[in-house]
């Protein structure tokens, strides 16, 4: 039983020791791929425009990031798109929740 025991025991400590270096891998992961924060996500997008995804399932009120003034927020329902329009000269960076 002793040997039983002690290899048990080996295997918890390898283990316990393996999960830092998963968590660590997984925040570096997250670094090199950031994700928008909230529901909104901007999708199809150009000068002038931009639509807005909801990726939630909730209404969301929701704009996007130009250059200057931000467009008023519009809302857009669970899992929906909407589109929102820029001044014209004004390509979106990203969507945020207002």
């Amino acid at each position: 039983m002793t040997g039983l025991r002690t290899a048990f025991v080996a295997a918890m400590a390898a283990a316990l020791l393996s999960a830092p270096g998963a968590v660590a891998t997984a925040s570096a992961e997250d670094e090199v791929a950031p994700r928008e924060p909230g529901c909104a996500r901007l999708g199809n997008h150009g000068f002038g425009w931009a639509d807005i995804r909801n990726a939630c399932g909730h209404t969301i009120s929701a704009t996007v990031e130009v250059d200057g003034w931000d467009p008023s927020c519009i809302q857009i329902g669970p899992g929906g798109v909407g589109r929102i329009g820029v001044d014209s000269d004004d390509e979106p960076y990203y969507a945020y929740e207002c």
